[in-house]
C-alpha cells in the first residue's frame, strides 16, 4: 500500500455535489486553490476517509505526517471469517487535529504506542479496542471534544485527557491496573448531566484490576439535593418565619 500516496491525496480539497435531482453524487471534484471559484455552488467541501484494513500492507509502525482534518480513521486489521489482528506496534498521526467522524481502532494485539498529539475533535465516537495487547499508556493532550461516546477497552496502564470538555458518555474496560477512581474525578465535568435508566446507569463507566468507579454529573430532574430544591426550601423558612410575626 503506498502510504506517501494516500496521505498526498489528503493536500486537495475534495468537493462532493448535488446531481440534476438535488442528490448527492457519489463521485467527488478535486480542487486546488486556484479551482475553488469555478466549483458550483451546490457542491461542499468533503474529507477524506482513513483506513487500513490490510495486513500486508503494514508492520511495525504506521506514522501519518501530514492530514489535519479527515472524516473518519479506521484501523482494525483484516476482516473475514474470522478477524486477523493488525501488526501494527506504533500508530502516530502527528497532524491531525479534527475528525469529522468516528476514530475506531480495534483488532491491534500488538499495539503499545498511540499518539494524536494535535488531535482537538472528533464530532463520532472514539472507539479503541485493544484486546489482548500490551500495558499501554494513553495520552490526548488536545483532545476536548467527542461526539457521542468514547469507549476504550484494553490493557491500558494510564489514560489521560487533560482538555476534555465535552464527551456524552464514557467507557473504559482495563486489564491493566488503571486508577479508574482518579480517572472517572478527572473526566466526569466533561460529560452532561445525566439521567440513569435502565441501559445505562451512569455517564462515566470504569473498571481495571485495581476495582471500578462510575459517576454522573446530575440532571436538572434530579430530585431532593439539587441547588434548586435547597434555594425553595430556604425561602419557603423565610416566608414561615416572618408570616409567623403577625400572628
Amino acid at each position: 500500500m503506498d502510504l506517501p500516496a494516500m496521505v498526498n491525496c489528503t493536500r486537495h480539497t475534495a468537493y462532493q455535489c448535488l446531481d440534476q435531482y438535488n442528490l448527492r453524487n457519489d463521485e467527488f471534484l478535486t480542487a486546488n486553490a486556484t479551482d475553488n471559484g469555478t466549483i458550483s455552488l451546490k457542491c461542499e467541501e468533503s474529507f477524506y476517509d482513513f483506513k487500513v484494513a490490510d495486513n500486508g500492507g503494514f508492520d511495525g509502525s504506521l506514522v501519518v505526517p501530514g492530514p489535519v482534518k479527515l472524516k473518519s480513521v479506521s484501523i482494525q486489521g483484516q476482516l473475514n471469517r474470522e478477524v486477523d489482528p493488525t501488526n501494527l506496534i506504533t500508530i502516530d498521526f502527528p497532524d491531525i487535529v479534527n475528525i469529522t467522524g468516528q476514530l475506531n481502532i480495534q483488532n491491534a494485539d500488538k499495539l503499545s504506542s498511540l499518539k494524536m498529539p494535535k488531535l482537538e475533535i472528533v464530532l463520532g465516537s472514539l472507539h479503541i479496542d485493544l484486546s489482548g495487547g500490551p500495558g499501554i499508556n494513553l495520552t490526548f493532550p488536545s483532545l476536548y471534544s467527542v461526539g457521542p461516546g468514547l469507549f476504550i477497552k484494553g490493557n491500558v496502564t494510564g489514560l489521560e485527557f487533560p482538555v476534555l470538555s465535552r464527551a456524552n458518555f464514557i467507557t473504559v474496560e482495563s486489564t491493566g491496573k488503571l486508577d479508574c477512581t482518579a480517572f472517572v474525578a478527572n473526566v466526569v465535568n466533561a460529560t452532561d448531566p445525566f439521567v440513569s435508566s435502565d441501559s445505562r446507569k451512569e455517564a462515566v463507566i470504569c473498571k481495571s484490576d485495581t476495582g471500578s468507579a462510575s459517576m454522573s454529573l446530575p440532571s436538572d430532574s434530579d430530585s431532593g439535593g439539587g441547588p434548586s430544591f435547597r434555594a425553595n426550601i430556604l425561602l419557603l423558612a423565610i416566608f414561615v418565619s416572618c408570616a409567623s410575626l403577625f400572628v
